[in-house]
């Protein structure tokens, strides 16, 4: 078998950074009781960042009502320590896609947008740096 022939079903330009174009996602959130909270937001790809998606501390409000006991919540050790972060059920929705997930936010600290290995490990997606695109496929 030679390889795999992936098409792509939809694209999100990379983000732009300081120094080199960053991959990204767009993707709509759901909270739990299906509430829309963020339509086509474009979030970072982060194969550093073990978990699902990383939320800031402002947007994560709207998941609180879906929020893990304290003794759920996840932790992670980073360079900087053991950060502990804050976690609640949600959806979120990619192209046709619905997957139920987590979204996290640091406990102590303001978080930012980040789509980790625990969602991108159920998809395929295809990170072509010479068009400067992320694309999700079907396959």
């Amino acid at each position: 078998m030679v390889g795999r022939i992936y098409r792509a079903s939809e694209c999100t330009g990379h983000l732009a950074a300081k120094r080199h174009p960053t991959p990204s996602l767009t993707i709509t959130l759901y909270n739990i009781t299906g509430d829309k909270v963020a339509e086509d937001v474009k979030i970072p790809v982060d194969t550093g960042y073990e978990g699902p998606i990383m939320l800031t501390s402002e947007l994560y409000r709207f998941f609180m009502k879906a929020e893990l006991p304290r003794s759920l919540w996840r932790s992670y050790k980073t360079l900087s320590g053991t950060i502990t972060m804050r976690t609640a059920r949600a959806v979120i929705k990619i192209i046709d896609q619905e997957i139920e997930t987590f979204v996290e936010t640091p406990f102590l600290g303001e978080g930012k947008l980040l789509i980790g290995r625990e969602i991108l490990n159920k998809l395929t997606i295809i990170i072509d740096g010479k068009r400067s695109e992320t694309c999700v496929s079907n396959d």
